[in-house]
């Protein structure tokens, strides 16, 4: 999610050499070739240059923590980390992670990292790690034999989406049945925990837990020479913040979690209130395309209810007549209510950055303008290429999502009547998402590979050694402002900072206001009153709310709010899509 969410997988699935070459925020270094695979991996930090500007580690961690100590193999966790700008008044490091599950660490800190370091006042070095099971760090888990069986697979069922395709729903049993066999027989084990034994022997898929990474984060923090932890977590990474102030509360210097789940919830696999605040953003769609005009936004009409009118015929018409797009950048394609379906959802994540987009989709769709919709959809199609080349690890698929995501959380069993209630109520639920998210039961309930370590909670604290800070817009695509208040009451404490604006974290929306609390936080640990709200700077399709207070920012406050744009401008480090 970016949670489960974004929850999938990085933006879209790559085959060989496949890249997303348009994709809204991708980062220059994407393209420098670094083999992670030839650092030396060692029990302390030892960093090396990369990339140009950063330092990369590997790490030696236990692979089971609930062996005797030295018993077994060893997980070798990627680390990469953004140096401090400001040395004169360095504060230590804050390590980060971007949401999943299997979402990458190194990879975010890469795209987003410059402008963490520039809200958090550039004293902090800004620390991506690779959870198990994902980018760089080892073992993988990778069902698949190559990269192109992966793809041939993800692409034969590409059409097929419960609730909007007859018979999907056995079809879609089936295939993760298949999916969870494959998995179990590659990353499940053979059950031989010997000490002399490979990671792979023990089984990869069984030491991915969340248990197991938030003690990772515990060891890696020892590491740096650090007594305590300093975090931001996003989506998942808010669970991730969650077990590790459950199992360490006296191991917190300062952590943040934004864009919160309940972990409570997290480890039943419910996943049953995620969307209760999506359809509100598509509301918020309606609403701002209506305020803006009809000269920034070209579905305008007189009323936010005519435009949403206007919308629902053009869903109509693709449903009844898909737009054949034949001249589309990698080939023909048919644009279908599937895919508007899904596209409409990514979009709620971040609708700054994708509102406009959604615009001119919809009305490429209403007039039967092939390029239109092409300009758009192809920002998030992979650029396939036939050579196949070992790729950046983040690039390479792998099963993190279900391994992670299901393994944490109760096992399930399908049953078709619980599954048709259940699919209802999320539909009713969110429009859009619902079909997509309704998904994830299906997968969980074939998925075989069960966690050693599985921690159920409880996910509360009376006292943490120093106060969490939870920060949660109004309305989160799928992780609900209702969600944060639970968690906010859970551990003794603890900040609640609501942002007022739409989309998945705060990151979705430039808020000098909550970037100002973020920076406080950290540097001096001091927490928002009870029951404050940050309005935010811009909105989508409007721009900027208040251009003349901008212009009498001083050069800090200037510099913080264009860290924050530029966040809102990045690519969900991890999307819905597969």
């Amino acid at each position: 999610m970016m949670i489960f969410g974004a929850l999938s997988l990085l933006a879209i699935r790559y085959i060989c050499k496949a890249k997303v070459a348009n994709q809204p925020g991708e980062t220059a270094v994407q393209k420098i070739e670094f083999d992670w695979f030839s650092l030396p991996a060692s029990e302390s930090i030892e960093w090396h240059p990369c990339y140009s500007e950063y330092k990369c580690a590997r790490l030696l961690l236990p692979l089971d923590y609930l062996s005797p100590p030295g018993y077994g193999p060893n997980a070798t966790i990627a680390l990469q980390m953004l140096p401090a700008t400001d040395k004169q008044n360095y504060r230590g490091t804050i390590l980060i992670n971007p949401g999943g599950p299997g979402g990458s660490g190194t990879y975010a800190v890469m795209e987003t990292g410059k402008n963490i370091s520039r809200i958090v006042g550039g004293s902090y070095d800004i620390l991506g790690f690779d959870p198990r099971g994902t980018g760089a760090t080892l073992p993988g888990l990778h069902c698949y034999e190559s990269e192109a069986q992966y793809q041939i697979w993800t692409q034969s069922i590409r059409n097929t989406w419960v609730n909007l395709t007859e018979g999907a729903t056995p079809l879609m049993v089936a295939r993760e049945d298949a999916v969870g066999q494959l998995c179990e027989n590659k990353i499940g084990g053979s059950g031989r925990e010997d000490v002399n034994g490979t990671a792979e022997e023990w089984g990869a898929g069984r030491f991915v837990s969340s248990a197991s990474v938030a003690t990772d984060m515990l060891k890696i923090t020892e590491k740096l020479g650090q007594e305590k932890l300093k975090y931001w977590g996003f989506s998942y990474g808010s669970i991730l913040g969650q077990y590790f102030a459950a199992m360490y509360p006296d191991k917190i210097d300062r952590m943040i979690i934004d864009g919160v789940y309940d972990a409570q919830e997290y480890v039943k696999a419910s996943y049953t209130t995620n969307l209760v605040d999506n359809d509100a953003i598509v509301e918020a769609f309606f609403t701002f395309c209506h305020q803006a005009g009809p000269e920034k936004c070209p579905l305008y009409e007189p009323s936010p209810e005519a435009i949403k009118s206007r919308v629902d015929a053009i869903i109509n018409k693709v449903e009844s007549t898909p737009v054949p797009v034949p001249f589309a950048e990698h080939g023909p394609m048919v644009f279908s209510k599937k895919l508007l379906y899904e596209l409409i959802f990514i979009m709620t994540y971040k609708p700054i950055l994708f509102f406009p987009d959604l615009a001119t989709m919809l009305i490429g769709a209403e007039r039967n303008n092939g390029s239109a919709i092409s300009a758009v959809v192809n920002k998030f199609l992979p650029d396939y290429e036939c050579a196949c080349e070992r790729k950046q690890p983040w690039l390479e698929s792998n099963e993190a999502l279900m391994a992670i995501g299901c393994g944490d959380g109760d096992e399930l069993t399908f049953d078709p009547d619980y599954y048709d209630a259940y699919l209802a109520n999320m539909t009713a639920q969110a429009r859009f998402g619902g079909p997509f998210w309704a998904m994830y039961h299906v997968r969980c309930s074939q998925w075989r590979v069960r966690p050693k370590w599985r921690y159920t909670g409880p996910f509360a604290a009376d006292n943490t050694s120093h106060p969490i800070l939870i920060v949660e817009p109004r309305y989160d695509a799928v992780c609900p402002l209702s969600d944060a208040r639970k968690v906010h009451k859970r551990y003794g404490g603890a900040g609640l900072l609501v942002q007022n604006s739409y989309g998945h974290c705060s990151t979705s929306a430039p808020s000098l206001c909550t970037a100002l609390h973020i920076r406080a936080y950290f540097e001096n640990g001091t927490l928002p009153q009870e029951g404050t709200e940050c309005e935010v700077d811009e909105l989508p399709f409007i721009g900027r709310v208040n251009d003349k207070e901008v212009n009498m920012l001083s050069a800090e406050d200037a510099e913080l709010l264009d860290a924050l744009r530029g966040l809102s401008r990045a690519a969900p480090v991890f999307m819905p899509w597969r």
